[in-house]
């Protein structure tokens, strides 16, 4: 064994910091524009301009005297199971078709026309066909019979 010596030597090492530059400052930036508010609407009520005189003309035509409506006379005006196409029963087919016709002075139906189609061509045309021999009592004005213009539907549904 061996005795070791009765001092013990400390020494206290620092540690070497090396020094770090500080970080640079961040660029400027510019603050942001205030926000835009708009002005304020300004009213200023005026006076209304006077009131000019106007002079105005009302033409003098004579209203012309009403007519009445023509009625319908014999049989009544609907194309039932005898107008029907057998194809467009067979295949189902319904709608509404729109006529517009001529009544003339004497009640007979001319220019018959389809205004408004039901979807089948089969169907309008069979309403043309179907309205074609319908009578009328005419319209009348003043005591005379005239020509006028008629609208009608004619429902095709199958039953």
């Amino acid at each position: 064994m061996e005795k070791l010596p009765d001092v013990i030597q400390i020494d206290v090492i620092k540690e070497k910091i090396d020094k770090k530059e500080p970080p640079p400052p961040p660029p400027e930036t510019k603050a942001p524009p205030p926000p835009f508010v708009p002005p304020p609407d300004i009213v200023i009520q005026v006076d209304a301009p006077p009131p000019q005189n106007t002079i105005t003309t009302q033409s003098k035509q004579p209203t012309p005297p009403p007519v009445s409506s023509p009625a319908s006379i014999g049989r009544p005006h609907v194309c039932g199971d005898d107008y029907y196409p057998a194809i467009s029963k067979r295949l189902g087919e319904q709608g509404t078709t729109r006529l517009g016709f001529t009544i003339t002075a004497d009640g007979r139906v001319e220019n018959v026309h389809v205004e408004a189609s039901s979807g089948s061509e089969r169907l309008d045309n069979a309403a043309v066909t179907c309205a074609t021999p319908w009578r009328y009592k005419p319209a009348v004005r003043e005591g005379q019979p005239v020509a006028v213009q008629w609208h009608t539907e004619v429902k095709w549904v199958l039953h």
